[in-house]
């Protein structure tokens, strides 16, 4: 019988399915760059006077992304659609101050992000049972086995109720910082931080999964290889 960490060769988060990167959305990771010049400022001028059809691309083209960065964070919930929509409406709304200084990408992955910690915060995040999420918002691999699906679904479950129970602030910069693969700087700037706090709030996430998963040996290595170089 294979164990649950020969599932998963580079014992990581990525790897369990439930966790992993879907690569059809814009990659997560790109958000130190400046508005880039090709971002089109019909397009922010038309957000900026509240156009309902530059309001309508813009939520076009970054819904998926959202959905996913807010996914990542709050762990499957049946209240996703309303976090999205909470997300776009406080973005609709603070327009007037977007002043460039970074991509629209990055300026509304913040605005994620602080919508994802609320809710966490609030203590009202509804669990959805693993089973039920959508097979287009987790990563896709070639025909996995039944038992390797069911395993890796698993291994999600457990992990997303040890994150349940590491306070908003600190399970925020960790699965920023080790699932998205963000760096320090970029974790500070999402979560309106310190680099120093984030870094403290990662690393005391961390000791404390390390610390709740003594008990069940599956899934200590895999907490254990989210260490990473600061």
């Amino acid at each position: 019988m294979l164990s649950p960490l020969s599932l998963f060769p580079a014992a990581t988060f990525n790897r369990i399915r439930g966790f992993g990167y879907d690569h059809e959305v814009g990659d997560p990771r790109d958000l130190t760059s400046p508005a880039p010049a090709g971002e089109d400022p019909a397009l922010l001028a038309g957000c900026r006077a509240q156009d309902p059809a530059a309001l309508d691309a813009f939520f076009r083209a970054h819904a998926r992304y959202v959905e996913r960065v807010i996914a990542r964070l709050t762990g499957p919930t049946p209240d996703l659609e309303d976090l999205v929509q909470t997300t776009f409406i406080q973005a609709f709304q603070s327009f007037a101050r977007f002043r460039g200084e970074a991509s629209l990408k990055t300026w509304v992955t913040r605005i994620a992000v602080h919508v994802a910690l609320h809710q966490l915060r609030a203590g009202v995040r509804r669990a959805l049972p693993l089973e039920l999420v959508p097979e287009s918002h987790e990563p896709e691999d070639p025909a996995p086995p039944a038992d390797q699906e069911a395993a890796s679904r698993q291994l999600a479950r457990r992990l997303h109720a040890l994150l349940d129970k590491i306070a908003p602030k600190k399970r925020v910069a960790f699965l920023l910082y080790t699932v998205d693969e963000r760096s320090i700087e970029e974790v500070a700037a999402l979560t309106g931080s310190s680099k120093a706090a984030a870094k403290s709030r990662i690393w005391f996430a961390r000791r404390e999964l390390l610390a709740m998963v003594k008990a069940q040996p599956d899934l200590g290595p895999l907490v254990a290889a989210t260490e990473r170089a600061s």
